[in-house]
C-alpha cells in the first residue's frame, strides 16, 4: 500500500519526537533517581550523625546494647534500620557486615553508601557515623540505613504527570508535524497536478514557485522542463505535420509495417491502389488488409533479412495494376531492425505507354515499308529502261504520286494524332449549323459513293447548332462516312442522321456493311486497327482515322461508340454538347 509523503513525513516527526521523549524521560528519570538517592542519603546521614551524637552522652556510662532501645525511637519510618556497633564491631541490631562505610566511620569519618543488602534481600541507602567516648576514642559506630524503593515510590508518583506531559508534547507534535508536512507536501501537490495536466495535454500548466529555496529550485527547473517539453514537442510535431504532408503528397504508395508485420502506415495514394480503409487497415497484419501475398511477403523478409529489394508486380498481385515495388527495413538507433517500408509505383500507365510505342513503331515501320518498297520498285523499273515506255512510265509514275501521297498522309495523321494526345491542339469553337455540316461532308463524298454504286442519305432537321470546331467535325464526319463507304459492298445504303436530345447533338453514320465482329469492337478505335484484315491497304487508309475521330470528339466534351452486327451492317454515333 502507497503511502502518502505527508503521512511518511509526520510519521517520521513523530517517531522522532517519541525518541527524544524516550530519550529525555530516561534521562529524567535518572537524573530524579540520583537527585532522591542523593537526598535520601543526606536524610540517612543526618539522621546517623544526630544518633551518634546523642549515643556520646551515654557511651562511657553506658554499653551499646543499653543504648540500642534508645537508639529505635528515633526510628522515622518503618522500613528504616538503626544499629549500634561497639568498637569490637558487635552490633546490637541486625548483623552488620563489613561494609565500606563501616570502615570509614571506625576510622573516625562520616560516610555514606548505595548498595544492596543481603540480609534484607534490597538495595538500601547506608550511612554510618562513629560514636566518640568521654576521652574522643571511637566508642562504637552508628549505621542507618533506608530502602532505595523509596525512591523509586516518589518517581512513581511523578509518573502520571510525566505521562501527560509526553501524551501533551506528542499531541503539539503531531499537530506541529502535520502542519509542517503539509507545508512541505502542498507545493509537491500542486507539482504533481502540473504535472497530471501536462501529462493530459496541457502544457499551458506552470507547477507553483515556492519560498522554500528548495521547492523554489524544482517548481522553476519543473517550469523550465515544461517550456523545453513543449517547445520539442511542438518541433516533433512541426516535422511530423511535415513528413505526414510530404508522404501524403507522395504519387507513390507508401506502406510501412512492424517487427510484427503489422500496418503502421499508409499514405492515400496506397489507401487509393490498396483499395483499403486507413482507419480499419492500421494496426492490422498486412496479410489481413493487403490482397495478394507477394507485398507482404516482400515486407516480411525485408525485415527478417535485413535487405533491400525491389521487383514489379504483374496484375493480381496489387488488384488490377502493374506495380514497381521497392521494398527496404528501417532501424532504430541501435541499428536493430524493427520494421520494413514499401514504396509502390502503378506503372500500368507506363508499361501501356510503352507498349503503345511498341506497337506503333512496329505499325508505322510497316505502314512505310509498303508505300516505299513499292515507290523503289517502280523507280527501279523506270531507271532499268521502262521510262522509254511513255504508257508504263505515266502509269509508274502515278502509282509513285499515290504512293507518295499515301506517305504524306500517313505522316499527317500520325502528327495530328500525336498533338490530339498530347493536348496541344487548340479547337477554334464557334457557332456551327450541324444539318449545314452535315450536308456539305455528304455532297463533297456523294461522287466517291456513286463510283462505288452505293447510296448516300442524310436526315437533319434544320437550325441545329453547336459551339464547336467546324473544321475537326467536318474531319471526324469525313473519316466515319468515308469508312463506311470503304467497307460497304456495290448496291449498299450509308445514311448520316443528326438528332438532339438532352442538349446535345447525336450524329450518327450507318451503313450496310459485313459489320464488324465481337472481339474487335473494343479495338476499332486503336491506333492501326482493321477489322477487317482481308482488306490490306489498297483502300488507301492509313489506320488512324477513328483514333483521330475519338480524340477530336473526347476534346468537343463529346462521347464516341460504335454498334455492329455480323452481315447486317455497322452504326457509329458520337455526341457534341450543344454549348461546347
Amino acid at each position: 500500500m502507497m503511502r502518502s509523503i505527508r503521512w511518511k513525513l509526520t510519521s517520521s516527526y513523530l517517531l522522532l519526537v517519541v525518541l527524544v521523549l524516550v530519550i529525555v524521560t530516561a534521562y529524567v528519570t535518572q537524573a530524579l533517581h540520583r537527585s532522591y538517592v542523593s537526598t535520601y542519603a543526606y536524610v540517612v546521614a543526618t539522621q546517623a550523625k544526630v544518633i551518634s551524637l546523642m549515643m556520646r552522652e551515654y557511651a562511657g556510662k553506658r554499653n551499646l546494647a543499653e543504648l540500642q532501645p534508645m537508639a529505635q525511637t528515633l526510628k522515622w519510618r518503618k522500613e528504616a534500620i538503626i544499629a549500634l556497633i561497639d568498637a569490637t564491631g558487635r552490633s546490637t541490631g541486625p548483623d552488620a557486615a563489613a561494609s565500606p562505610e563501616l570502615e570509614k566511620a571506625f576510622a573516625g569519618e562520616e560516610s555514606q553508601a548505595v548498595r544492596f543488602d543481603p540480609a534484607t534481600g534490597e538495595t538500601r541507602v547506608f550511612a554510618a557515623a562513629p560514636i566518640l567516648g568521654p576521652d574522643n576514642r571511637i566508642a562504637g559506630v552508628v549505621q542507618v540505613s533506608a530502602p532505595e524503593a523509596w525512591v523509586w515510590r516518589q518517581l512513581r508518583r511523578m509518573a502520571p504527570a510525566l505521562g501527560t506531559a509526553s501524551l501533551l508534547g506528542l499531541v503539539a507534535a503531531f499537530i506541529v508535524g502535520m502542519r509542517l508536512s503539509r507545508r512541505i507536501t502542498r507545493p509537491l501537490e500542486e507539482l504533481g497536478h502540473a504535472a497530471e495536466r501536462i501529462s493530459t495535454g496541457d502544457f499551458a500548466s506552470r507547477a507553483p514557485v515556492d519560498e522554500t529555496a528548495e521547492l523554489e529550485r524544482l517548481g522553476r527547473t519543473f517550469n523550465r522542463m515544461t517550456d523545453r517539453l513543449q517547445q520539442t514537442i511542438a518541433e516533433i510535431t512541426t516535422e511530423r505535420k511535415k513528413l505526414e504532408a510530404i508522404v501524403s503528397g507522395m504519387t507513390d504508395a507508401v506502406v510501412a509495417t512492424d517487427r510484427h508485420g503489422t500496418l503502421m502506415l499508409l499514405n492515400r495514394a496506397a489507401t487509393d491502389l490498396l483499395r483499403a480503409d486507413p482507419a480499419g487497415a492500421l494496426g492490422r497484419p498486412a496479410r489481413e488488409t493487403i490482397q495478394g501475398d507477394r507485398l507482404p511477403a516482400m515486407l516480411e523478409d525485408a525485415t527478417a533479412s535485413g535487405r533491400i529489394t525491389a521487383e514489379e508486380l504483374p496484375p493480381g498481385s496489387v488488384g488490377d495494376r502493374v506495380v514497381e515495388v521497392h521494398c527496404a527495413p528501417y532501424r532504430d538507433d541501435q541499428g536493430e531492425v524493427i520494421g520494413a517500408v514499401a514504396v509502390l509505383r502503378d506503372v500500368t500507365e507506363l508499361r501501356h505507354s510503352e507498349r503503345l510505342r511498341r506497337e506503333l513503331t512496329a505499325n508505322v515501320s510497316h505502314e512505310l515499308r509498303t508505300p516505299l518498297t513499292s515507290i523503289k520498285g517502280f523507280t527501279e523499273t523506270l531507271l532499268d529502261g521502262a521510262v522509254r515506255d511513255e504508257a508504263t512510265s505515266r502509269r509508274f509514275l502515278t502509282i509513285i504520286s499515290s504512293e507518295a501521297d499515301r506517305l504524306v498522309k500517313l505522316v499527317d495523321d500520325l502528327l495530328d494524332l500525336s498533338q490530339l494526345e498530347s493536348k496541344r491542339v487548340t479547337l477554334d469553337l464557334r457557332r456551327v449549323n450541324v444539318a449545314a455540316l452535315v450536308a456539305h461532308t455528304v455532297d463533297k463524298l456523294q461522287p466517291l459513293a456513286q463510283g462505288s454504286g452505293l447510296l448516300l442519305e442524310q436526315a437533319a432537321p434544320p437550325e441545329v447548332w453547336v459551339t464547336a470546331d467546324r473544321d475537326r467535325l467536318e474531319q471526324v464526319l469525313t473519316n466515319l462516312i468515308d469508312n463506311a463507304l470503304k467497307y460497304t459492298p456495290t448496291g449498299g445504303r450509308v445514311d448520316v442522321r443528326v438528332a438532339q436530345a438532352d442538349r446535345e447533338v447525336e450524329i450518327s453514320v450507318s451503313d450496310t456493311g459485313k459489320g464488324i465482329g465481337p472481339a474487335d469492337l473494343p479495338h476499332v478505335f486503336e491506333r492501326f486497327y482493321r477489322a477487317d484484315r482481308s482488306r490490306t491497304r489498297g483502300s488507301g487508309g492509313t489506320g488512324l482515322g477513328l483514333a483521330i475521330a475519338r480524340h477530336i470528339v473526347e476534346a468537343h466534351g463529346g462521347r464516341i461508340r460504335v454498334d455492329s452486327l455480323l452481315d447486317e451492317g455497322t452504326t457509329f454515333l458520337f455526341t457534341i454538347p450543344q454549348n461546347g
